[in-house]
């Protein structure tokens, strides 16, 4: 039995002396950071250890120039003290010193750091395939650290542009007079959509074909031709140009002879089909060219069509494949060429400095005029993005830069005799990641793309409606932080950038608690959307970019996803209606949901905007495209029609729903007489029928001429537009 015990107290004792040892020796700080940062973006330096809160203030933390000057720059700490932020540095190369003293827990492992990185304000091509390597490799390689503590085995070659640092220790268009246009978001530049017509033919996606139908005798409508795509191939937008019909489609190609590359065996492709359609019922091929990824936008704009598109490559297999047989440059595609299948040249990509995410940006510019012939220009950016706004002058880019995850520090017991579990107890629990936002702007001049300037936000960006361009400068409006909670951090922000993406303006700290639900630029003011329980609806003046002012702000239940100009004075919301209710539970208020909202606000006196009528339709449940993809909204400037599909639930007891029926809504909207139903398209639901039927769903509506046209998965139908009498109706197969 004393034995026992003295055996079980050694074990007690040597633990507590390893844990002692450990918190004594401490761990060696490791760091993180790119060599390289574009001017206008913060440099960040990642570390394992936090810094002390005061170590900038007591010059513990200081930068020196390439000739060992310090230099006076604005610093600040994130992510839990683990993030240093290096601000408004100018071109150049410098040194952070970071001292011993710097860090909050200094053990025996402490050193002074020294990060060495450079500020540049233009970028250039890749030199060789080991830059590309390279960045793979310290993307890998800081996952691994992330993931399981370890580290590739594998040498990189040196590169200027592209190893790790190291320590030294993007108006509404309207619809045209004789039939519907897209509803694009700045006019004359064209976004495609999965339904369009020339005025004589729809043209309308169904699984892996396009339908052309014969509208020109609205009571006799015929399907004249089907151009069937490959088994492997979606389409996800279309655009008519002259005489052609584009086609943009996701497509998957196979490799004959899989690697581990191509694991599944093929690559997915973003491509334009482009057909010619002079004699609709006989469309012909033309030409087809891809690039890699998944779509990310399609824009048109004066003959050039401009495809944008993201990939990850496989760079995954780097664990247990030598980095010069892994092939990480992303592929075209043009059935002009001999190998209709080719990776990129190097001098084809680019790797924007700064950039973490192991994603490229590729963008493509094609000439339609002189389509057969025309080598297809591509570029590709390291450097991932989300969302795109175009002008008529530059394509504006921005992606989430998320900060590196950190760990929190909990407060607890733990049972000493296990040293490992003390480290899990600290290291465990993963702290929520912030995010900023890069904007790259890339200038355009017909098919000629150059790389322009770029910036960085704190916060997220909504869409593209969230960006805009005016008398050159760049606005985006973006959310920091969290809504959710009980303890929001989220705040609004509203920047303004000249032609340089220098910063000249900005308001900042709107609707604290709530995040951006929709925006709208309209010249020379904004009107933003915040939601949590009531819906502000936020007028701000931005005709001096440097003094931009919050002009006047409307409080009402709901909330708007989506802003339309109707006019000057007056702008359209489309979004839900909203209620609170209280918990039979925990008593506590909660919001909830309701109807369709439909809002029509009157802005003539910016300072007091108004709501000046009101449409809820359906209840809890109710949704439709448009809420998320304005493509979906009918639009007929003549009869001053708005339109949508719509899908009708009403509630039925506290909790559950109940389906109503399916079609569409068209509103009249004026000024003079607010919102007024004109056609109703619902279908209602049928005897025992409990869901909507996804293939009988309107997808859009269009007009040509004095006729209405539904267009469904497998059906069109048309109608009379003023007095929305059923006229025709045509199967498609």
């Amino acid at each position: 039995m004393k034995k026992r015990f003295y055996i079980g107290g050694l074990l007690i004792v040597l633990a507590a002396i390893v844990v002692g040892a450990v918190l004594f020796l401490g761990k060696k700080v490791e760091v993180e950071a790119t060599s390289k940062v574009m001017v206008n973006h913060p440099y960040l330096i990642h570390f394992s250890q936090s810094l002390d809160e005061a170590s900038i203030d007591n010059e513990h933390i200081y930068l020196t120039n390439s000739a060992g000057e310090k230099v006076e720059v604005s610093m600040k700490l994130l992510n839990n003290n683990k993030t240093l932020a290096i601000l408004n540095a100018k071109s150049g190369t410098y040194t952070a010193h970071i001292e011993k003293s710097a860090f909050k827990d200094i053990s025996s492992k402490t050193e002074k750091q020294e990060i060495e990185f450079e500020v540049v304000d233009e970028i250039k091509h890749i030199a060789s395939k080991e830059d590309l390597q390279n960045f793979f490799l310290n993307v890998a390689n800081r996952e691994k650290r992330y993931y399981s503590g370890g580290e590739f085995e594998t040498t990189t070659v040196e590169s200027s542009d592209m190893s790790a640092a190291e320590s030294k220790s993007d108006s509404a268009g309207s619809g045209g007079s004789d039939h519907s246009t897209t509803n694009n978001q700045v006019e004359g530049i064209e976004e495609g959509d999965i339904v369009v017509t020339d005025g004589e033919f729809i043209y309308s996606t169904f699984d892996s074909n396009i339908i052309i139908t014969d509208t020109r005798d609205p009571k006799n409508m015929k399907q004249v031709s089907k151009i069937p795509l490959d088994q492997y191939s979606y389409p996800m937008q279309m655009m008519i140009h002259e005489n052609m019909l584009i086609v943009i489609k996701d497509q998957y190609v196979e490799t004959k002879h899989p690697d581990k590359q191509h694991y599944m065996g093929g690559y997915s492709l973003t491509t334009a089909a482009i057909y010619n359609i002079e004699d609709p019922t006989n469309p012909s091929l033309i030409r087809e060219v891809g690039q890699d990824g998944y779509m990310s936008a399609v824009r048109k704009y004066n003959d050039v069509l401009y495809i944008v598109s993201n990939k990850t490559p496989n760079y995954w297999i780097l664990y247990d494949t030598p980095a010069d047989e892994v092939e990480l440059r992303p592929y075209v595609y043009d059935s002009a060429e001999e190998e209709k299948i080719a990776p990129m040249e190097i001098d084809q990509l680019t790797i924007l400095p700064g950039a973490t995410e192991p994603s490229y940006t590729i963008i493509s510019a094609i000439d339609l005029n002189n389509f057969q012939n025309e080598k297809i220009e591509t570029k590709g950016f390291l450097g991932g993005s989300q969302n795109l706004y175009m002008s008529y002058n530059a394509i504006y880019l921005t992606a989430n830069n998320y900060e590196m995850p950190t760990t929190l520090e909990l407060d607890v017991e733990v049972d000493t005799s296990d040293a490992v579990s003390t480290s899990i107890a600290r290291d465990m629990i993963i702290a929520p990641m912030s995010t900023n936002t890069d904007i790259y702007k890339f200038s355009i001049d017909g098919t000629t793309i150059n790389f322009s300037a770029s910036a960085s936000v704190e916060g997220t960006v909504l869409n593209q409606f969230s960006m805009d361009e005016y008398n050159g400068h760049f606005r985006i409006a973006v959310t920091e932080g969290h809504s959710w909670g009980a303890e929001p951090t989220s705040k609004n922000h509203l920047y303004i950038f000249n032609d340089k993406l220098v910063k000249v303006g900005e308001v900042t700290d709107l609707a604290k608690g709530e995040r951006i639900y929709s925006a709208r630029f309209m010249g020379d003011k904004a009107y933003i959307v915040t939601f949590k329980e009531v819906d502000p609806l936020f007028v701000i003046d931005l005709a001096n970019p440097s003094a931009p002012k919050v002009l006047g702000e409307l409080k009402i239940p709901g909330f708007s996803n989506y802003l339309h100009p109707l006019d000057e004075n007056h702008l359209i919301g489309i979004g839900y209606d909203t209620k609170t209710m209280v918990d039979s539970y925990s008593k506590q208020p909660f919001t909830v949901t309701g109807g369709m909202k439909i809002s029509l606000f009157d802005i003539t006196d910016f300072s007091n905007p108004k709501e000046q009528d009101n449409v809820i339709i359906g209840g809890r449940g109710t949704y439709s495209d448009v809420q998320y993809n304005h493509k979906a909204l009918f639009r007929n400037t003549d009869y001053s029609y708005f339109g949508f599909p719509i899908t009708l639930y009403k509630e039925k007891g506290e909790y559950e729903t109940q389906y109503q029926g399916s079609g569409a809504v068209i509103y009249e909207i004026t000024d003079e007489n607010g919102i007024q139903l004109k056609g109703n398209l619902i279908t209602p639901a049928a005897n025992g029928e409990m869901y909507e039927n996804w293939e009988l769903m309107i997808q859009r509506m269009l007009y040509i001429d004095d006729t209405l046209y539904t267009v469904s998965r497998n059906e069109i139908k048309s109608y009379d537009l003023q007095t929305f009498n059923l006229l025709g109706s045509v199967k498609l197969q």
